[in-house]
């Protein structure tokens, strides 16, 4: 099982998983350096150490463990190109003593991972599964870049699934209008879609670029993606198929990790782990997006460090 807050990673986790439980401790003694042998010694509570002559110690296979996850800390450093919220020292973490707005998305998206989501995922009364959906439509419409838009499809969109529809239709100028395959009423809220981005010709005729998003927080993705299948969707509800088929595309609270297989965890999916969000943020979110990230960050320090 993935490590979660309140837990401790498994002795067999991911590189990843540690690196992420790093960076959760870290949170929980904000501005306060986090080494390696307190992690080590954290992780090591509970396991029977092997004290014969000789024989490696559970410590020590730990802390060899912890080299190679301080690399990880270091590529994720350079790979947030200036929003990572932490800094590194010689073998120990610490957050930043100030925050920047572009550093509580990566906190967002590191507690949103870890947090059980279930039940945690409401803080200062805000739904962070809806934000992280806002966050996923910006940063593919970044992606595919100027000229684009993209909507929330999911569960932040007031109405029933065939006004959802209707109103897709309508905004990517492809489908006519919606069909429903038999005479009882859909019971579909967004049949595996959260987002939708496209880009528009200057002519707003048929056959254009259209991606099809699921955003997913938590760890459990890889075995709930299969819910996306943009092919599938657009037989069963539009009555006019797209010229082009939409790409899909999933967005992760999570990272990727190097030592699964890419093709068995990601074929036939364009992916959005935690650092190619960051990455594609645009350079200012809207100001409702950002608050509303800041206050559930600040909810959920909150509930970290209690």
């Amino acid at each position: 099982m993935s490590y979660k807050i309140n837990a401790l990673p498994s002795p067999k986790a991911y590189n990843e998983e540690k690196a992420d439980f790093w960076e959760v401790e870290a949170l929980k003694n904000f501005g306060d350096p986090v080494s390696q042998s307190t992690i080590s010694k954290i992780l090591s509570v509970g396991s029977d150490e092997l004290s014969h002559e000789g024989i490696t110690s559970e410590d020590d296979e730990t802390y060899m463990d912890l080299d190679e996850t301080f690399n990880e800390l270091d590529l994720r450093n350079k790979k947030c190109a200036g929003g990572y919220p932490y800094e590194l020292g010689k073998f120990s973490v610490k957050t930043s003593a100030s925050l920047t707005d572009e550093n509580k998305v990566y906190v967002f998206l590191l507690l949103c991972t870890r947090f059980n989501m279930f039940k945690d995922k409401v803080q200062n009364s805000l739904d962070g599964t809806l934000i992280f959906e806002r966050i996923s439509a910006l940063v593919l419409r970044e992606y595919l870049g100027e000229n684009a838009k993209s909507i929330v499809f999911g569960t932040a969109v007031s109405g029933s699934f065939e006004d959802k529809v209707e109103d897709l239709i309508e905004k990517i100028g492809e489908g006519v209008k919606f069909k429903n395959p038999n005479k009882n009423p859909p019971t579909k809220n967004d049949d595996g879609i959260d987002v939708v981005g496209w880009l528009d010709f200057f002519d707003q005729e048929p056959g254009k670029l259209i991606a099809f998003g699921q955003c997913k927080t938590g760890t459990t993705w890889r075995n709930e993606i299969q819910r996306l299948n943009p092919q599938r969707f657009c037989s069963n509800w539009l009555f006019e198929q797209p010229i082009l088929y939409p790409i899909p595309v999933v967005f992760l609270t999570d990272v990727t990790y190097s030592s699964r297989n890419i093709y068995t965890d990601q074929k036939d999916y364009l992916v959005f782990n935690r650092f190619r969000i960051m990455q594609n943020l645009p350079s200012t979110l809207p100001i409702d997006v950002q608050q509303d990230i800041i206050t559930w960050v600040d909810g959920a320090l909150v509930s970290l460090r209690n």
